[in-house]
């Protein structure tokens, strides 16, 4: 029994092969690092470790695909397995010719000798080690024809041509100028204009700036005026900037604005014409306060690319609406904001009347005062 024993421990230790701690040194030394016999030893068995863990993987894919041999790849897929990067260059089919170093019980592959010029000019290519893969991404072009990460609005116009550069100096400074002739124009130029697609991301960083300006009610409702004009320009792509104009418009319907402290100020109007936009970017065309002829169904031009969009809206519009903290200014802007959004979503507060009624009450009290 004690033999059996001997002999079966003696093949569990010669099933595997140990790294010393000495190579392990010398490869740390090879890179200008220096290692003690501590940190060697415990290197060594980590390594040790780490490499039958990646055989036994590579193992497994072997036996799955049935065969007997264990291949370059599949080990390869073993380090996949674990997130490291595969090994490159010992692909071959052939066997690598390896010659002994005289000094010692060492061997090395002996390396071929390559002709450039012939590599060079030879017809096949060589097949590479990453596997090709087709990866769409839908990037604009900006003012200088680079490449602009979609979706992106900068803040800085310095990448922009001199023609482009001079536009958007004068129509942000007509926008939000003193002279309302010079503003209709800029605006009406805005909405019609098939040249300014490169401009698109910096004038939605122009609506963005709703939540610096939320004391001063005009250059909100200015604001507004761009971002309609540039959801209504038939030549714009907006897909990649739905999102951010969105954000800033439902800023504009749903925040407790600096300039609502006053009662004096008519915010309630900006919060109309905020939710008829926010309606008008999810419909074919703008919707309005009256019930009667309600918008059926997200139009294909925006709201195919922003379809999870919408559904977040509303959720983000009913929870401001059910949330008793929030002021009476966010409430109403969750009614119109409903409101303009269609007539099925107008049934949802009534599906939880136990809710609502302080909201009810607020809204009626806002009709008195009206």
């Amino acid at each position: 029994m004690q033999s059996s024993t001997g002999a079966m421990s003696e093949r569990e230790e010669r099933r595997f092969v140990e790294i010393p701690r000495e190579s392990v040194r010398l490869m740390a030394e090879s890179t200008g690092l220096e290692l003690s016999d501590e940190v060697a030893a415990l290197l060594a068995e980590d390594v040790c470790y780490r490499l039958r863990e990646a055989t036994q993987n590579s193992s497994q894919f072997m036996k799955h695909t049935k065969r007997r041999k264990l291949t370059v790849e599949d080990f390869n897929r073993a380090l996949r397995w674990s997130s490291v990067e595969a090994v490159c260059g010992y692909g071959a089919q052939e066997a690598l010719p390896l010659r002994p170093v005289r000094e010692g019980e060492l061997y090395f592959p002996e390396d071929r000798e390559v002709n450039l010029v012939e590599l060079a000019l030879a017809t096949n290519i060589p097949k590479g080690c990453a596997e090709t893969a087709v990866r769409v991404h839908v990037s604009y072009l900006d003012g200088k024809g680079n490449l602009a990460p979609q979706g992106s609005v900068p803040s800085a116009v310095s990448s922009l041509t001199d023609d482009l550069l001079k536009y958007y100096q004068q129509v942000t400074r007509a926008v939000l100028g003193d002279d309302p002739q010079l503003m209709k124009i800029a605006l009406q130029d805005l909405q019609t204009n098939s040249k300014i697609a490169a401009l698109l991301p910096y004038f939605v960083y122009v609506v963005s700036g709703v939540k610096s300006v939320s004391h001063d009610l005009e250059q909100l409702h200015r604001l507004l005026q761009v971002a309609r004009s540039l959801v209504r320009n038939p030549h714009l792509c907006l897909g990649p900037y739905v999102r951010s104009l969105v954000g800033s418009v439902l800023y504009c319907v749903l925040e407790p604005l600096a300039a609502s402290i006053n009662p004096l100020n008519d915010h309630w109007t900006l919060r109309d014409g905020a939710a008829l936009l926010l309606s008008h970017i999810f419909w074919s065309r703008a919707a309005t306060l009256a019930p009667r002829s309600p918008p059926q169904g997200p139009c294909r031009t925006h709201g195919d690319l922003v379809s999870g969009l919408y559904q977040q809206i509303l959720l983000s519009l009913q929870k401001v609406l059910a949330d008793p903290v929030r002021p009476l200014c966010s409430h109403y802007g969750a009614v119109v904001g409903l409101h303009a959004l269609g007539w099925k979503v107008r049934t949802w507060p009534f599906s939880q009347p136990l809710e609502l009624p302080f909201v009810i009450r607020k809204m009626v009290h806002v009709c008195v005062l009206s």
